[in-house]
């Protein structure tokens, strides 16, 4: 019998496995009795208690496949398990800790980078159609998919068993929201408060100095309040920007002020855009559309230049708790969508199918209206993407569309809503938002932004505690009618100011469309961008033409995004050239 632990900088190697180190934070490995587990992230616990990097490939040695149910934490583990000739890929319940993967001429490659495994490929994999699809339509590309053909990555509580000839993918685990109705709204909030409280001493135990994201939210305001008690003074770091509906550090100097932050501040201009991009580009692992990873970026580094390694952020509140507007605009038109079920044939031919319902503007919203009647949940989600206001046989180039199924997106997103068993509507959104907006899309943003500026991040409000508890929270306490984050601003009612907790809802976006439209520079290198596309064979010329159209004649901020979108695919396929 014979364990070790060790850390190491070179790749490992087994007979058909092949496990790639990169990045600048080397997995720990560790072996026992012929099972070897190479962990990526750390703390992880087991009942509470501490687990150390021997410990782990002991139970797994133990119990098999079994272990992963008893450990909880933020990680990624590779396990070579040679007495059950079998290698087993674990990722975490947010998939905080991402893996690569693929499986070539039988040998199974992994690593925490999607580049260092392609370069170790003896072919460069082709680009992936559906990819392109799923890019446009969700401006990132979901798990397990990634850019390339041929290569996958982990999804959320993702078990991947590798026998030496196939990979299989599974999920080991899956929320049940149980909704304990006995329990008052107060009970609950106290509850929370305590909870968080414990959290945040956990973080604070893990790492001796850390700093925190802060943007003026309730989500990183709380935290760093609770993160001050034991950071004296706690660094806080926030971005603003010169245009004021953009605009929150009026928040986070708030939020600073009261719980006595040393603060930290950076507003960014269109020039930090035009020199940090490519350098953003060329980082990331594959297209990647959300514009906030350039303030993230900018956040971090402001912190990297203090002395800060490790920051803190906040992401997980508004999806654990009910704290984005479309959960309650949607909720209400599902109501309305059951009572108009009867109807809805009548609606079609009155409002949608004639084309005249286009010139006035009250027969617009008239038809508006009614096709959202005609659509479910999650559907109806995604009523304002582009991909729905456009015809996508029109976008795409004749030779991508040969090997797309069109409808592909909206298909994966009814898989995920509907594979909890007996769970609320809003419970559905939730479980989506849990894969497609943290998992796929806000901690790749702040992993990528992060690492790119040389600092660790944590995710206190992801801790499996707080996970667990969101479950048992009833649907009418999370969200209540004209109150969102009804609970988690209840437990915070006597520790925030007042200004924080009755904030409108705001985002961390990059006031991208309105800089292109005011500085020639931003904008020339953005068409430009858009135009190296046509050389791509990916969409039509006439389409990529157009939206530059529809950007400069008819709406400079709602097709920014677009445009924002299709400029960072198209940096990203010329880095790789």
């Amino acid at each position: 019998m014979n364990t070790t632990a060790t850390q190491s900088t070179t790749w490992v190697d087994s007979p058909n496995v092949r496990v790639l180190p990169a990045g600048q934070f080397a997995p720990v490995h560790s072996a026992h009795d012929g099972v070897a587990v190479h962990c990526y992230g750390r703390p992880m616990t087991i009942d509470g208690t501490l687990l150390g990097a021997g410990t782990l490939a002991q139970r797994f040695a133990q119990d098999g496949a079994r272990a992963i149910d008893a450990i909880a934490g933020h990680f990624a583990l590779v396990v070579v398990d040679t007495p059950r000739a079998e290698t087993r890929l674990y990722s975490d319940r947010f998939d905080t800790q991402r893996l690569f993967y693929s499986a070539f001429d039988g040998v199974l490659r992994v690593s925490s980078s999607l580049k260092a495994l392609v370069n170790d490929l003896p072919v460069k994999p082709s680009i992936s159609p559906p990819a392109i699809l799923d890019y446009l339509f969700f401006h990132m590309i979901p798990s397990p998919r990634t850019i390339y053909e041929g290569v996958l990555t982990t999804e959320p509580a993702a078990q991947v068993c590798w026998d030496g000839q196939q990979a299989a993918s599974s999920t080991y685990w899956k929320p049940r929201f149980t909704e304990q109705e006995s329990r008052t709204d107060k009970e609950f909030a106290d509850e929370l408060f305590t909870l968080l409280g414990h959290v945040a001493n956990d973080t604070a135990s893990h790492h001796e100095k850390a700093g925190c994201f802060l943007s003026g939210g309730l989500d990183s305001s709380s935290l760093s309040g609770l993160m001050a008690r034991h950071y004296q003074p706690l660094d806080a770091f926030s971005i603003g920007f010169p245009v004021e509906q953009y605009n929150e550090i009026d928040y986070a100097r708030t939020a600073a002020s009261h719980f006595g932050l040393n603060g930290h501040e950076y507003f960014m201009t269109p020039q930090d855009v035009l020199a940090a991009l490519p350098k953003v580009a060329a980082n990331m692992e594959q297209p990647f559309g959300n514009s906030s990873v350039i303030p993230a970026y900018f956040c971090a580094k402001l912190a990297k230049d203090n002395g800060i390694d490790h920051l803190i952020a906040g992401d997980g509140g508004d999806e654990l708790f009910a704290g984005n507007e479309r959960y309650a605009q949607q909720l209400k038109l599902e109501r309305w969508h059951q009572a108009l079920q009867p109807v809805s044939g009548t609606m079609q031919a009155l409002f949608v199918d004639p084309p005249w319902t286009e010139k006035f503007k009250l027969t617009r919203k008239a038809a508006s209206f009614s096709r959202q009647m005609t659509m479910p949940l999650p559907d109806r989600l995604e009523y304002f993407n582009f991909l729905k206001l456009m015809d996508r046989r029109e976008m795409f180039s004749d030779t991508l569309l040969a090997s797309l199924d069109l409808d592909s997106p909206e298909q994966s997103c009814r898989a995920v809503y509907s594979s909890l068993d007996d769970a609320t509507p809003l419970s559905r959104m939730l479980y989506l938002d849990w894969k497609h907006t943290l998992a796929d899309n806000d901690l790749v943003k702040v992993n990528t932004a992060c690492a790119m500026a040389g600092v660790t991040t944590s995710y206190p409000l992801l801790d499996y505690r707080l996970v667990d508890f969101s479950l048992k929270v009833p649907s009418s306490i999370k969200l209540k009618p004209g109150k969102l984050r009804h609970l988690y601003k209840m437990a915070m009612t006597d520790f925030l100011p007042n200004k924080i907790i009755n904030k409108s809802k705001h985002g961390f976006g990059l006031p991208f469309g309105i800089w292109t439209r005011d500085e020639p520079e931003l904008r020339d290198m953005a068409y430009a961008a858009l135009d190296s596309l046509k050389a791509y064979d990916l969409f039509q010329p006439a389409f990529i033409d157009e939206v530059k159209r529809q950007h400069q004649d008819v709406h400079a901020k709602h097709y920014g995004e677009l445009v924002w979108v299709l400029m960072v695919l198209a940096l990203w396929l010329d880095n790789q050239a």
